[in-house]
C-alpha cells in the first residue's frame, strides 16, 4: 500500500473519530436525560450491538472473500442509520434495540476492514510506532469533538448534535468511496484462536472486558458528578489526549528493542491504582484527576497487544485481525452485560468500576517469543 492510501486511511479515521466522538459521547447521557432511561438501561444497546460484532465476526470468517471498501462503506451506513434513529425514536427501549442493532452491524463492518489495512501497512520494524499513530487520531479528536459537540448542546439541542453527526460520517463515506482504487480488495480472513495462542486469547479477552467497563462507567460516573452537557464535554476533552504521545514514543521504542508484552503489562497493571482512585472520588476534580491519570496509563496497551497479534501471525495479518475483533467484542459483550445486572442490583457506578481491575491482570498474560533486538 502506498503512501496515499496511508494518507486516505488517516484521513477516513480522523473524520470518523472527530464525527463519532462528536455525537457519541452523549449517546447515553441522552437516554438518561431525555428519554428517562435508568443507569442499568442505558448500556442495553451497547450490549445488543457488541453482541450482533460476535456473529458477524463470524460470518466474515466463513465468507470466502470480503471486499474492505464495500464493508466499509455499509458500516457507515449502518452509522448514519443509528444516528437518524436517535433522530426519530422517541422511545427509549424501542431505541436501545435498533440502534444496538445498527451499532453491532456498524463497528465489524468497518473496523475490521480498517484495521486489516493498517496492519497490511506495517513491518515488525515499525509496527509500534505506526499503530501508536493510528490510535493516536482518537485522544487527537476527543480532545476537541465532545467539548464542541457539548457547546451544541447547550446553546442548540441534540438533533442538531446528531444531525451535524450524520453529515460528518457521511462526508467519511463519501472519502472511502474516493479512495476506492487505493484499497485492497477480495480480503480473506479466518478466526483461529489457537494461532493466536491461549494467553493471548486471554489478554484480548481481558482488554476487551476492560473496554466493555471503562467506555461505559466512565461517562456514567461523569453524568453523576454533572449533569451539564457543556461541562461534561469539556471533561471528556480533558480525558482524550493523556496519553496518545507516549504510545507513539513507546511504540517507536518497542519496534527497536522487539519487546511489546513490557509496554502492554506495565501499562495494565499500572492502570489498577487509579481504577481505585476512581472509585474513591467524592467530587468531580478528584474524578477528573484520577480518570485523567488511567486515560494515561490504559491508552498504550491495546496498542502493543494488537502489535504482539499481528506479530505472531505476520504471515496471516487478516486472521490476527478478524480474531482480535472476534475475541474484543465477547470481552467487550460478557462485560457489559455484567455491568448491566451490577447496576441494576443496586451497586454505584464506582463500585462498578472495581469490575475492570481482574480484566487488566487478564491483558498482563499476554505473551511474544522473544527476539533480537533491532540495531
Amino acid at each position: 500500500m502506498d503512501k496515499k492510501a496511508f494518507a486516505g486511511l488517516m484521513i477516513i479515521e480522523t473524520m470518523l473519530a472527530f464525527g463519532n466522538t462528536f455525537a457519541a459521547s452523549f449517546n447515553i447521557i441522552y437516554l438518561f436525560k431525555h428519554l428517562r432511561l435508568e443507569l442499568w438501561q442505558g448500556p442495553i444497546y451497547l450490549c445488543i450491538g457488541f453482541t450482533i460484532s460476535i456473529f458477524v465476526s463470524i460470518w466474515m470468517s466463513r465468507k470466502p472473500h470480503l471486499d474492505p471498501r464495500n464493508a466499509m462503506t455499509a458500516g457507515l451506513s449502518c452509522l448514519i442509520a443509528e444516528y437518524t434513529l436517535f433522530l426519530v425514536v422517541k422511545d427509549g427501549i424501542i431505541l436501545s434495540f435498533a440502534v444496538g442493532c445498527a451499532f453491532g452491524l456498524f463497528y465489524p463492518l468497518f473496523w475490521t476492514p480498517f484495521n486489516i489495512m493498517m496492519a497490511q501497512m506495517t513491518e515488525k520494524t515499525d509496527r509500534g510506532v505506526t499503530y501508536g499513530a493510528f490510535f493516536f487520531v482518537w485522544p487527537v479528536a476527543t480532545f476537541f469533538a465532545p467539548f464542541l459537540g457539548g457547546l451544541v448542546i447547550g446553546y442548540a439541542n441534540y438533533q442538531i448534535l446528531f444531525m451535524l453527526g450524520i453529515a460528518i460520517i457521511a462526508t467519511t463515506a463519501l472519502m472511502v468511496v474516493a479512495y476506492r482504487k487505493y484499497i485492497p480488495k477480495d480480503q480473506v480472513m479466518k478466526i483461529r484462536l489457537s494461532a493466536i495462542g491461549w494467553r493471548n486469547v486471554v489478554a484480548v479477552l481481558g482488554e476487551g472486558g476492560f473496554e466493555g467497563v471503562f467506555w461505559i462507567d466512565v461517562t456514567i460516573i461523569a453524568w453523576m458528578f454533572s449533569q451539564d452537557e457543556v461541562s461534561l464535554g469539556a471533561l471528556f476533552s480533558l480525558f482524550g489526549l493523556s496519553a496518545g504521545v507516549m504510545a507513539i514514543i513507546f511504540g517507536k521504542v518497542s519496534d527497536k528493542i522487539q519487546n511489546r508484552r513490557f509496554f502492554s503489562t506495565v501499562s495494565a497493571l499500572t492502570s489498577i491504582p487509579f481504577i481505585v482512585l476512581v472509585y474513591l472520588a467524592n467530587s468531580l476534580e478528584q474524578y477528573a484527576i484520577a480518570n485523567g491519570l488511567l486515560e494515561f496509563t490504559c491508552f498504550m496497551f491495546p496498542v502493543f497487544i494488537f502489535a504482539i497479534l499481528t506479530d505472531k501471525l505476520e504471515e496471516a495479518k487478516n486472521d490476527s485481525v478478524l480474531g482480535r475483533e472476534f475475541l474484543l467484542d465477547i470481552g467487550r459483550a460478557s462485560t457489559i452485560a455484567v455491568l448491566i445486572l451490577l447496576l441494576y442490583s443496586g451497586f454505584t457506578p464506582q463500585e462498578c468500576f472495581l469490575l475492570a481491575i481482574p480484566f487488566l491482570a487478564m491483558v498482563a498474560l499476554a505473551y511474544e517469543p522473544k527476539k533480537v533486538a533491532k540495531k
